[in-house]
C-alpha cells in the first residue's frame, strides 16, 4: 500500500458523480438499457465479464431485486482479479464534468446500484449506524462539517472487522444508505451496508486515539444533494 504524503481530505466531493435520478429514474433506466450498458460491454472486456459473471449468479438465485440491480451489487463487491469497484470509485470521485459531457464509464453500473439501494431503502426506510475502517488517514480538523464520501462506501453493521485497517474508523449513521449483504458476491459475513454518493453528513465527533481506531469519526445524515441529478436523462424528458 502507497503512504499519502498528505492527509486526505474530508468535505463535500464537489467534483463528484452525485445524481440520484430523482424524477427521472424511468428515463434514466431506458436509457441505459437502450444505450449505455452495451456501449460500456463493447467497450470493455473486463466490464463485460464481470457483468455475464453477475448476470449468471443472480439468474441462479432467488431475489427481491430485478437481475440488473442484483448484478450491480454483485459487480461492485467482486474481489480479487474480477474487481471493478476500485476503478469505478475513482471515475466517481471526480468524475463530475466527464458524466456532464458523455464521457464517463459506468453509466450504467452507477444507474443500476443507485436503483438497487434506492429500491432496498424504500421497503427499509429506517436508518441504520453502520462501521467503516481503513487503513489511510483523513483531515481532522472537520467536526461539525458536512461532508460527503464522493463515491458509494461500504461500511459495516459490525464494528469488529479488523481486517480493513485502523487508522481511521466511522461510526456512521445513515439514512440514504441500504443493507446489501443478501446480494453481495462476500455473501452475509461482512453485513456490508452500501452508502450512496448523494448522502450529506455533519461530522459529530472527531477522536484521536480511540480504542478501536487512531482517530475515530461520528457521521449523522442530514439530508442529500444531488448536484447532477437528472442531468442526462434530461435529454429525454
Amino acid at each position: 500500500m502507497i503512504k499519502a504524503l498528505f492527509d486526505l481530505p474530508l468535505d463535500m466531493a464537489n467534483k463528484s458523480v452525485d445524481d440520484a435520478f430523482e424524477g427521472c429514474r424511468d428515463q434514466m433506466r431506458e436509457l441505459v438499457i437502450r444505450n449505455y450498458l452495451q456501449q460500456e460491454l463493447n467497450s470493455s472486456t473486463h466490464f463485460a465479464t464481470v457483468w455475464k459473471t453477475a448476470i449468471d449468479k443472480v439468474n441462479s438465485t432467488k431475489s427481491e431485486l430485478n437481475k440488473t440491480q442484483a448484478a450491480a451489487i454483485y459487480v461492485y463487491t467482486l474481489g480479487g482479479q474480477k474487481q471493478v469497484y476500485q476503478l469505478f470509485n475513482n471515475a466517481c470521485r471526480n468524475g463530475k464534468n466527464n458524466y456532464i459531457n458523455g464521457s464517463f464509464q459506468f453509466y450504467s453500473l452507477y444507474f443500476f446500484l443507485t436503483d438497487a439501494i434506492q429500491y432496498l431503502k424504500s421497503n427499509n426506510p429506517f436508518c441504520l449506524t453502520s462501521y467503516r475502517r481503513t487503513k489511510v488517514a483523513f483531515k481532522t480538523d472537520v467536526l461539525n462539517q458536512e461532508i460527503r464520501f464522493g463515491s458509494f462506501t461500504s461500511s459495516s453493521l459490525l464494528q469488529n472487522l479488523s481486517h480493513f485497517g485502523h487508522k481511521s474508523c466511522f461510526i456512521i449513521h445513515t439514512c440514504f444508505g441500504a443493507e446489501v449483504y443478501n446480494y453481495s458476491s462476500l455473501k452475509t459475513h461482512e453485513k456490508e451496508v452500501l452508502i450512496p454518493p448523494y448522502e450529506v453528513f455533519k461530522v459529530t465527533k472527531s477522536e484521536q486515539k480511540d480504542p478501536w481506531c487512531d482517530v475515530e469519526y461520528e457521521l449523522q445524515s442530514t439530508r442529500k444533494r444531488s448536484d447532477l441529478n437528472c442531468v442526462i436523462a434530461e435529454e429525454i424528458l
